[in-house]
């Protein structure tokens, strides 16, 4: 291979190869940011170079030490350099062997070329057997002001916390440092074991304060004496640090002093000290047309783990939220509707479906009538579901009904078996926690609740009829009957996640619900004990290698589309919902008066039409005009949704959305480092850095610069010096 490169063949082959990736003069070709803006990102040369600086680090989270305690759990890192979720094989650290607060002093540049490119700066373990994630930070280039150095503390997240898009964790980071969130989580993780500690019946709760009044002496007094034990130790422990400092055993120093002061939880996973600077290499007028290219789309990167403190695989909050998904998808969207159509063709309200059936007849005699007809029947729809009780009649059924005696009647009233038979076999399961005997058996179980209604009325009451199901010899009930505790995870009625705070009663239990994506408040209420279900009964509780099996199979692929409908889908059909359901009573009635008046103008252009052409009445140029345009508003319709089909993908199309995306990101605001929480400026660690290069600078007075000007070669070759020592 060397020969073959060295030969003539060779150096051609090379000068090819360097042809080949060599990329078009920016200001040349940055039409092609305009009329092929995804040619131009591949093909052009960057419009500004970040130049990143990598000094040092702290607090880095250590290694595990397996099986040998006293192993040296201090990580071997190194830094990567990210470039839109893409690794940069020139951007990254020499390892730093076995040092708790490693220096690099290594200096990169990244050419940036899209606005708005991310960039990660990812922390790995040099492990003997492969490269492990310590943590990381996400950084906008888009926030980043131009010819400005940013240096300071940057704060790495945890690596659980590597999910989602980098974008939507770039904006998490801003808003919140990872210390805070965990701090949080740590104060509820206590307060919830303390309250699991506390006991629930009132004899128990006596006595324990009974207790608690005879030891309160001697809990201070031990208190005191512990207190007094912990200062001794530690002062023990100082002297012994500082003795051995001055007999020149620098690590056995090193070590006491750490060891006691080390933190029982991590709030973090270290922090890094960077030096960052944007330098713009074209024109200003040249770099308004990079303003249209867009980055690679980001990464989803799946699983959502936990934020606890644990940190592991979080496989019940994916189901939890697969469950809430399909709550609100399925059960209160698409199940509504569907009832609702079939509640209407099914003439269940005589002048409501008549009304419904004359107006669609009078759209297929004209066409034109359609404007005015569809509106006023969207109308008279809206004014129906502003009565609670005749929506829920519309919408509920035996697959949607609330397992209350509401729901039993809005089921019944349909007067179908099947209705019946589903809620039946919905308040087995999930209500009285039972199933039957034998799927085979189903038969039977349509006969019996073909005699629990008459001409859509229930003929026994939803607590009669539990007691009818028990005594049933096709029903069993399940051999594993749920038994609540405190912090049990729990469904409410099947919709709500909630825990248990409290058993107040034999029957009736505290549960806090939980925020969810729409709701985001916190909220308590007393339920019933049949109203719960835990929520990880059928989650079993994996090790961490058998659960990353097992996700990384099914859930990695399932999980990205699953929060992408989350994210982007609940949210509508909630907003949606709540202008149905008048919960959201201005924007209904706007809606409504839209409607009305669409209705009442095409209703008048329709009657003017017909007056017209009898010869009964003369219309003025103006009225004309405006039925001329009503009338044929179908067509334009039909013409604006042709021209966006076949005009909107043509190619010189693309010159005008790149237009518009220019203009908006025009006036963007490069605010960093002001809107990030995750940075710290530190003036005495910059001045020590300075100090230790203008040191260094005397002995090897030879590519020794100040940051982030340095060469790449120098500041690894003086890294690899310092981390020797």
């Amino acid at each position: 291979m060397a020969g073959f490169m060295g030969s003539p063949e060779g150096d051609e082959t090379k000068s090819l190869l360097e042809k080949v990736q060599t990329k078009d003069d920016f200001h040349t070709k940055r039409w092609r940011c305009l009329s092929h803006p995804t040619r131009a990102l591949e093909t052009l040369s960057p419009v500004a170079i970040l130049e990143i600086g990598i000094l040092n680090a702290r607090d880095l989270a250590e290694r595990e030490s397996g099986y040998w305690r006293s192993a040296d759990t201090t990580a071997d890192s190194f830094v990567q350099v990210v470039l839109d979720d893409q690794e940069l094989e020139k951007c990254i650290t020499p390892v730093a062997r076995a040092k708790k607060q490693p220096m690099w002093l290594y200096h990169c540049e990244v050419d940036i070329l899209a606005p708005m490119s991310m960039i990660r700066l990812q922390v790995f373990d040099d492990q003997p057997t492969e490269k492990v994630q310590i943590g990381f930070v996400d950084i906008c280039v888009g926030d980043i002001p131009h010819d400005k150095t940013i240096e300071g503390w940057f704060e790495l997240r945890f690596q659980d916390n590597f999910q989602s898009t980098s974008m939507d964790r770039y904006n998490h980071h801003c808003l919140m440092r990872e210390e805070e969130v965990s701090q949080r989580e740590f104060r509820e993780e206590q307060s919830k074991k303390e309250k699991g500690n506390q006991p629930t019946n009132p004899e128990a709760l006596e006595e324990g304060n009974k207790v608690t009044e005879k030891l309160v002496v001697k809990k201070q007094f031990f208190a005191s004496s512990k207190e007094r034990a912990v200062d001794a130790f530690q002062a023990c422990v100082h002297s012994t640090a500082d003795r051995a400092e001055e007999y020149g055993f620098q690590t056995l120093s090193a070590s006491l002093k750490e060891g006691g002061t080390r933190e029982r939880y991590r709030s973090n996973n270290g922090e890094l000290y960077i030096s960052l600077k944007l330098k713009t290499v074209v024109s200003s007028a040249d770099s308004l047309f990079a303003l249209a290219l867009d980055a690679p789309p980001p990464v989803n990167m799946g699983i959502r783990e936990t934020t606890e403190l644990k940190r592991t695989p979080d496989i019940q909050q994916c189901v939890d939220e697969a469950w809430e998904v399909k709550v609100k998808l399925l059960d209160d969207a698409l199940l509504c509707c569907m009832y609702g159509f079939k509640y209407l063709i099914s003439w269940r309200c005589w002048p409501l479906s008549l009304l419904y059936f004359l107006g669609l007849l009078v759209c297929c005699y004209k066409s034109y009538w359609w404007w005015a007809i569809i509106p006023a029947l969207l109308s008279v729809s809206l004014v129906v579901n502003s009565f609670p009780e005749q929506r829920k009649y519309m919408t509920r059924g035996g697959q949607n009904a609330d397992l209350t005696e509401e729901g039993f009647k809005h089921t019944a009233s349909w007067r179908n078996t099947d209705e019946v038979q589903k809620f039946i076999l919905r308040l087995l399961t999930e209500d009285m926690k039972a199933r039957l005997d034998n799927p085979r058996n189903s038969h039977k179980l349509r006969a019996f609740a073909a005699q629990c209604m008459r001409d859509g009325v229930p003929t026994v009451s939803l607590s009669e009829l539990r007691l009818a199901l028990m005594a049933a010899p096709f029903v069993v009930a399940e051999d594993n009957v749920a038994t609540f505790q405190r912090n049990d995870l729990v469904w409410v009625d099947g919709r709500e996640r909630g825990t248990i705070l409290e058993l107040t009663a034999p029957e009736n239990i505290t549960v806090e619900l939980q925020p969810t994506l729409l709701d985001p408040e916190k909220h308590v209420k007393v339920v019933h004990q049949r109203q719960l279900t835990k929520r990880g009964e059928s989650i079993p509780n994996l090790p961490k290698w058998a659960s990353d099996l097992a996700v990384s199979s099914a859930m990695v692929q399932i999980y990205p589309p699953l929060e992408g409908i989350r994210h982007g889908l609940l949210p509508v059909i909630a907003t949606v919902t709540d202008i149905l359901t008048w919960k959201n009573k201005s924007v209904a009635v706007g809606l409504l008066v839209v409607l009305l008046s669409v209705s009442a103008l095409f209703f008048w252009a329709a009657i003017m039409h017909v007056i017209h052409s009898n010869g009964k009445g003369n219309l003025s140029y103006a009225q004309e005009v405006v039925i001329l345009v009503l009338r044929s508003l179908d067509n334009f319709i039909a013409a604006i949704v042709t021209m966006v089909i076949f005009l909107f993908q043509a190619w010189w199309m693309t010159h005008f959305s790149s237009f518009a995306k220019i203009m908006q990101r025009r006036g963007h605001q490069r605010q960093a480092p002001g809107i990030w929480k995750f940075y710290r400026e530190d003036q005495e660690q910059s001045e020590m850095l300075r100090n230790v290069l203008a040191k260094e600078a005397e002995e090897y007075p030879h590519g020794m610069f100040h940051l982030p000007h340095m060469s790449g070669d120098a500041s690894a070759a003086y890294a690899a010096h310092y981390n020797r020592n």
